[in-house]
């Protein structure tokens, strides 16, 4: 099977982009020569544009979407790439299209062999190309002007540093994944007094002002300021990141960095980041692991979900201590 040129598709979300690049690891560990190439969305193609397992982009433009003109000119693109094998890593209607009318000699799609997303997605290349074998860690590099505007951002600041994502009030489609701000506050001020350092407060511009609650000596609200490879280059500084089950938890995984993932509706068995230094801690509330975007426990006005709830800041920064 030499020389052959692969293309993986998977158009969003940030965590999901990561995880399918396994493939492309896995391939290029194993077939150096041959050319892998992935389509996703122009955000998160800037995100990986510089992974070292991905040879070439075909970016797909959200905003043109429902624009059959340019729906054909995708499919001609990819059709004059001339594909041996393509990984369709979805069940959109769209992507199916893409697939099979680029006319490869043979499309893959998802297959569920009960494992985490990504030895799933691992598996789904296996059985197509047998001969692969599992990386040990995902990969991901950053643009050396990234790299200079954020050397220069937290050269001031003491080591060692710590990454956090909160979350924010407003995220209706995470309950379950975020834990009490309060307790965010608290923890922030456990790891300043242990440790020292710097913690650094990454998220979007909405939750920016829920996160401002959190300032105090040695913490920087980033939130807003900075776009999304910016955030990723400065997860790659960090001694430790702690989040909820967001996508910057992936991120820096492919960094190969220390993460603690907190978790409550979302089971560590499919989602726990991948790799050595990849820790998880949960509740041992009775409705963990639920899968449910609406928690049936969360009453009217309330923010935060009994399995969140019932994690405390102790127990969180125990496992700290036992990570670093």
């Amino acid at each position: 099977m030499a020389g052959k040129k692969i293309l993986i598709i998977k158009l969003g979300a940030i965590g999901d982009v990561i995880h399918t690049s396994i493939i492309a690891t896995a391939i290029k560990q194993k077939h150096p020569d041959w050319k892998v190439h992935y389509m996703t969305s122009i955000d998160i193609a800037n995100l990986v544009q510089n992974h070292p397992h991905i040879d070439d982009f075909i970016i797909w433009d959200r905003a043109r979407r429902k624009s059959f003109k340019y729906s054909m000119e995708m499919i001609k693109l990819i059709y004059n790439n001339h594909y041996d094998i393509i990984f369709n890593l979805t069940h959109a209607i769209r992507n199916i299209l893409f697939s099979y009318l680029a006319l490869p000699k043979k499309v893959v799609h998802k297959k569920n062999f009960n494992k985490s997303w990504v030895e799933d997605y691992f598996l789904t290349a296996k059985s197509c190309i047998k001969d692969l074998e599992l990386p040990e860690r995902l990969y991901m590099d950053t643009n050396r002007d990234y790299k200079t505007k954020i050397i220069n951002f937290i050269k001031n600041y003491p080591r060692p540093y710590f990454v956090i994502t909160p979350g924010g009030y407003s995220d209706k489609n995470r309950q379950g994944r975020i834990w009490n701000i309060d307790k965010w506050n608290k923890l922030c001020e456990k790891l300043i007094q242990t440790y020292g350092g710097t913690i650094f407060v990454c998220g979007d511009k909405s939750e920016r002002k829920i996160h401002e609650t959190l300032l105090q000596d040695n913490v920087v609200i980033c939130s807003g300021e900075f776009n999304l490879v910016d955030s990723a280059t400065l997860i790659s500084h960090a001694n430790l990141m702690i989040s909820g089950d967001t996508g910057p938890v992936h991120i820096a995984s492919a960094y190969d960095k220390k993460i603690l993932t907190i978790l409550g509706s979302t089971s560590p068995e499919k989602i726990k980041p991948y790799g050595k230094n990849s820790f998880y801690i949960s509740s041992n509330h009775d409705c963990k692991y639920c899968w449910k975007k609406k928690c049936k426990y969360l009453n009217e006005g309330e923010t935060y979900t009994p399995c969140m709830e019932a994690l405390s800041v102790e127990e969180v920064f125990d496992k700290i201590k036992t990570i670093l």
